[in-house]
């Protein structure tokens, strides 16, 4: 018995040492994502968690739809009707069919054009939105994309229909992506999985054509699109535990495309977290103002994303503010700490003095600063020592008078 029960512990430490000594396989991005172009992005300040080929010039199908939304939300109103064109009815690629001479909401074509491919939709905002002229649309695309410092993208129409001269990348549309989700009507509109269309007399359902909506957990946004001459594109956003990701994904077929997002977001989830960079209200560095010293803290939270068991932070530095004097309030920046994290993103934290700090008071500002505190009883002895002063006057003129009189006799 007793050796039997030695071989059964043996035999168990044994599977013990085996097992800890195999290693839990984890995915990771590099080794089977057969994108030619792709990136995942952490919404909270931008930081890149992967990259392949992110800066590759590519199509702007899905880009110009997505830009062309941003700038109607941005220029109109959602319940302004749009009358459509013969030019917008005779567009071509994928369309909703729009019926020339019917009105449509502006609400309903931005629909349109982020639930499915819906060129019509996209020409009709971008005559509306121009005054009649697509090039005055395309031109505030344009300038949108100079602003957003999206230095790979040019646009020529607002549909993405094929032309040599427009251009963008997966980095410039994940950047165009988390700059639009914080507009709230965007945000709703990206995120949505399907609308009523009505149509003249027919009506239907526009499904959201992104089909992680449906088979992946936390995904609150999306939008795919193909062509021919780039194959399938999708751009996706996903949440859990608060944090939100985006993913961009060009590939030869939708199904590779929407797998690997899925892949991308699970390495996300899995590798990376978001927590506090600086705590608000902890003093951080101490300075001395004029023989004052004064501790210096963050007004906010300041967050970051890093991988799992990694700081990320590759240097600090502090940059005061050299023209500082007493009094301090409690809003003056009195210095600024610089973060450099691995990924050389910067995180600029603005420093406050804890407390407000006046400057020391002479014997002039502390007699003024006793009137000021003593008004009422300042005015009265004022009063007072002033009548007293006149009686004093009076009194010697009288004696002045007398002595005068004497001198006379």
């Amino acid at each position: 018995m007793k050796n039997k029960s030695t071989i059964t512990i043996l035999i168990v430490l044994a599977f013990i040492l085996i097992f800890n000594s195999v290693s839990v396989f984890a995915w990771t991005p590099e080794e089977d994502l057969s994108a030619t172009s792709a990136i995942l992005m952490d919404t909270t300040r931008g930081q890149v968690l992967y990259e392949k080929g992110a800066d590759a010039i590519n199509p702007p199908s899905i880009m110009c739809k997505l830009m062309a939304a941003l700038i109607t939300i941005e220029k109109s109103q959602l319940n302004s009707m749009v009358t459509v064109s013969k030019n917008t009815a005779k567009i071509n690629g994928s369309s909703l069919n729009l019926v020339v001479g019917n009105l449509y909401s502006v609400e309903d074509l931005l629909y349109g054009i982020i639930l499915s491919q819906g060129n019509d939709a996209a020409i009709a905002l971008a005559e509306y939105v121009g005054n009649g002229s697509i090039d005055k649309f395309v031109g505030y695309m344009n300038d949108k994309a100079k602003e957003l410092n999206l230095t790979d993208t040019f646009f020529v129409n607002p549909t993405g229909l094929h032309d040599d001269k427009q251009f963008t990348s997966a980095r410039d549309i994940a950047k165009l992506v988390k700059f639009a989700i914080s507009n709230p009507t965007f945000n709703s509109l990206f995120g949505s999985k399907g609308v009523a269309w009505i149509n003249g007399k027919n009506s239907s359902i526009l499904t959201n054509q992104n089909k992680l909506f449906w088979s992946y957990s936390g995904v609150d946004g999306g939008k795919v699109g193909s062509t021919p001459q780039q194959g399938t594109t999708s751009v996706t956003t996903a949440t859990r535990d608060n944090r939100r990701l985006i993913a961009v994904v060009f590939d030869e077929t939708e199904e590779k495309a929407l797998s690997q997002t899925a892949q991308l977001f699970d390495y996300g989830f899995s590798n990376f977290f978001t927590g506090v960079l600086v705590s608000k209200n902890t003093p951080l560095r101490s300075i001395t103002v004029e023989d004052y010293k004064v501790d210096l803290i963050s007004k906010i939270d300041v967050l970051y994303t890093y991988p799992k068991g990694d700081s990320f932070i590759k240097n600090i530095s502090f940059d005061i503010n050299k023209k500082l004097s007493l009094p301090i309030s409690t809003d003056t920046i009195a210095g600024v700490l610089t973060y450099t994290l691995n990924d050389d993103t910067v995180v600029e934290v603005n420093l406050y003095p804890d407390k407000a700090v006046t400057a020391p008071e002479d014997y002039r500002t502390k007699i003024k600063s006793i009137f000021k505190e003593n008004q009422d009883l300042s005015i009265i002895v004022f009063i007072l020592l002033t009548i007293e002063l006149i009686i004093v006057i009076y009194k010697l003129i009288i004696l002045i008078i007398k002595v005068l009189k004497r001198t006379k006799t």
